[in-house]
């Protein structure tokens, strides 16, 4: 499935250089290998601009196979690689939102897998960068910049991110209701950074009662329990400038490895040559043993519009799971991979999010 990234413009160049001595310093990390994972705690200075991360070789011309490089004003973490002399082209864009604030703590994960570098913030995946320079060659890592207290562990992990502890982003389902509260068993996914002038604009169409729930926002239930019959229900509200939003049904919560996923449905939209959003494109997939089964793409009448409220249903029937939108129904997608792996739902994307209930069929 495609990923939508959204562009955040920088101030200053990631590739520029922090002079002195750095504040942490370790030429004896070992083998890299796939699985390793780099957890990196401190605290951002009450007045800091920036720091960076610098994962180096041991050559003649010091390259740099990986610098991360954190701009707070702009709450920004951006990749390059130096190979003799020379960086690359900039990755500055993100998957979804973090807050990267002065004087306060943080929580910076970097994991090596086979294809590239996974990097989240306090307990979420931002970016995947892809490798430039072998992993095997790098030797040793770097810090510098306006942060204290650092802690960094090196571990070898079987799935990422690594959570933080209670977390709005989580709920526990059973029974027919939520039970707000961290599920310790977790598309990723895309997050475009909203203006404050647009998050002005929709907080005037919400009602003091309807206070939209975190994204990403991870739904979890005891394996087993959607049964045949069952409907999953997401109440939400498109948001007022919407590119994309995904519901994934899927077995556990972890990024990578990539766990299995029953279904994952996309609603995809795009502007006219008005420059009026129209109907979304709607999309589903199912991935399993280490494949995507193939990607369905429709053009559907859904009436989803910029700031339309919804109540989505997914049933799980005998030979398919049954979506039904606003109470019609929109399609059957058939089983390619069995719901009873279902133990997470997870919702992110471009919407705001009210609701999600399971309920036993009538």
């Amino acid at each position: 499935m495609a990923d939508n990234k959204y562009l955040i413009t920088a101030m200053v160049s990631i590739n520029e250089d922090i002079p002195g001595n750095p504040l942490y310093a370790n030429n004896k990390i070992g083998w890299i290998q796939e699985g390793l994972s780099f957890l990196i705690r401190g605290q951002i200075l009450p007045n800091g601009e920036r720091f960076i991360v610098d994962f180096c070789t041991e050559n003649a011309s010091n390259d740099i196979a990986l610098r991360l490089s954190a701009v707070i004003s702009r709450n920004m973490i951006g990749r390059n690689t130096r190979t003799n002399g020379y960086w690359g082209t900039e990755e500055i864009t993100s998957l979804m939102p973090f807050n990267l604030k002065q004087g306060s703590q943080f929580l910076l994960q970097i994991l090596f897998t086979m294809d590239a570098v996974l990097i989240a913030v306090d307990g979420f995946h931002i970016a995947k960068y892809e490798h430039r320079l072998s992993f095997y060659d790098i030797r040793s890592i770097e810090i510098r910049g306006d942060v204290r207290d650092l802690h960094v562990d090196r571990k070898l992990v079987t799935d990422y991110p690594q959570r933080t502890g209670k977390s709005k982003h989580f709920v526990s389902i059973s029974n027919r209701h939520a039970d707000t509260g961290i599920y310790n068993s977790e598309d990723y996914e895309h997050y475009r950074k909203y203006t404050e002038e647009e998050e002005e604009e929709e907080e005037e169409l919400e009602s003091e009662e309807l206070r939209p729930l975190s994204l990403p926002y991870y739904a979890s239930f005891p394996r087993g329990f959607f049964e045949l019959g069952y409907r999953m229900m997401i109440w939400g509200r498109v948001r007022s400038k919407p590119q994309s939003f995904r519901i994934s049904l899927q077995s556990g919560h972890s990024i990578w490895p990539q766990p299995n996923v029953a279904l994952v449905l996309e609603f995809h939209f795009y502007m006219n040559s008005q420059g009026e959003t129209g109907e979304p494109m709607v999309l589903r997939n199912s991935f399993a043993s280490g494949r995507w089964m193939g990607e369905i793409k429709s053009e559907l009448s859904t009436g989803l519009r910029p700031n339309a409220e919804f109540r989505l249903h997914i049933v799980r029937g005998k030979n398919a799971f049954e979506i039904y939108l606003n109470d019609r129904p929109l399609m059957n997608y058939p089983y390619k991979v069995h719901p009873k792996c279902v133990d997470t739902m997870l919702v992110s994307g471009d919407l705001k999010l009210y609701d999600i209930e399971i309920e036993e069929g009538d």
